[in-house]
């Protein structure tokens, strides 16, 4: 099953996303199942098929099972139950794999079933916090409800970097950075500036958060657009009772595509239609920045992107439109 791109994502900033609804079945003690259900966006999505021959590979991470070809790219496939923890049929030969393409890597995850495709608004998806307190461990982002059943949207960037850590940006350390100025002047200077960073991902919130603070930077962090949306009003209020521009008190917004509740795009978009954040520097921050998502993220007011893998870029693109516009 190959799927035509998805556009939706980043439409206009139209708050609406497609997702793919797959199905791990989960062995019960008492010799039966029960389905659990999972969903992946499907702008992350390269194509579902059926299970290839693999290759084992030495020394490999737990639950992977071996690699093998996609397109001429060589592709690990993950046992995604086993990461999940979930007791399951040795039998792989009915199974299915999810083959994924984003932050510029390939992969492949073995599941049981895959269900349909959900559009869906951002509004309808909600945040795991409501069913639970999420930390920085947790991999699920979000949850959505489909007839009658609870969809979580799983953290595949928490997956990867879990299972190949050499890939992760926890390999990034911005004091070993020669390219970052630390010196105690540039630090004080950073000190008295305000990033809002915004994330649905704990794991991926923490580690933005933790790169802007080592060098210096002020971070308001929140879970989703519709909580940073919330905020950024209270500050424009705020602003407006002190008598001060919203610049006083905030210098830049860096924020993911797709989150709960309302995505990156989305917010965006509000934000450049609210005069006092029209000129607000805004970075997006995702592992599906292609060309053409870049595109429609300028277009719609966005100063700059990034993709998660380059991280290490991100103080300097602070630095930039924080101190080089004012």
């Amino acid at each position: 099953m190959s799927h035509p791109t998805s556009t939706i994502l980043t439409e206009s900033g139209t708050n609406e996303l497609e997702i793919i609804e797959f199905h791990i079945e989960k062995r019960l003690p008492n010799g039966g199942t029960k389905t659990c259900y999972y969903g992946i966006n499907v702008a992350k999505v390269r194509e579902v098929i059926q299970v290839p021959e693999t290759t084992d590979y030495p020394n490999a991470q737990p639950h992977m099972i071996g690699v093998f070809s996609s397109r001429e790219i060589l592709t690990p496939l993950v046992d995604l139950a086993g990461w999940l923890g979930i007791p399951k049929s040795p039998d792989v030969e009915s199974k299915f794999v999810i083959v994924t393409d984003f932050n510029r890597m390939t992969n492949g995850f073995l599941i049981d079933s895959v269900s349909r495709i959900h559009r869906i608004s951002w509004n309808d998806v909600e945040s795991p916090s409501q069913f639970l307190e999420a930390g920085e461990q947790d991999c699920v982002v979000a949850v959505v409800r489909k007839e009658g059943h609870l969809i979580m949207i799983l953290d595949f960037e928490k997956i990867i970097a879990d299972i190949n850590p050499e890939l992760s940006m926890e390999k990034y350390d911005i004091r070993v950075d020669k390219s970052i100025d630390l010196n105690q002047k540039m630090v004080s200077k950073r000190n008295a500036k305000t990033v809002m960073v915004v994330d649905d991902s704990a794991f991926i919130r923490s580690l933005i958060q933790d790169t802007l603070s080592s060098a210096g930077y002020n971070v308001i962090a929140c879970k989703d657009g519709g909580e940073a949306f919330e905020k950024l009003m209270n500050i424009e209020q705020e602003a407006a009772k002190e008598g001060v521009q919203v610049r006083e008190l905030i210098d830049a917004v860096v924020t993911d595509v797709e989150m709960p509740r309302m995505d990156g795009m989305h917010l965006v978009k509000r934000l450049r239609d609210n005069n006092s954040y029209r000129d607000t520097p805004i970075v997006m921050f995702s592992s599906l920045m292609s060309d053409d998502n870049r595109h429609k993220a300028l277009t719609l007011g966005a100063n700059d992107t990034i993709t998660k893998p380059e991280i290490g870029r991100l103080v300097s693109m602070m630095d930039q439109y924080i101190f080089e516009t004012v």
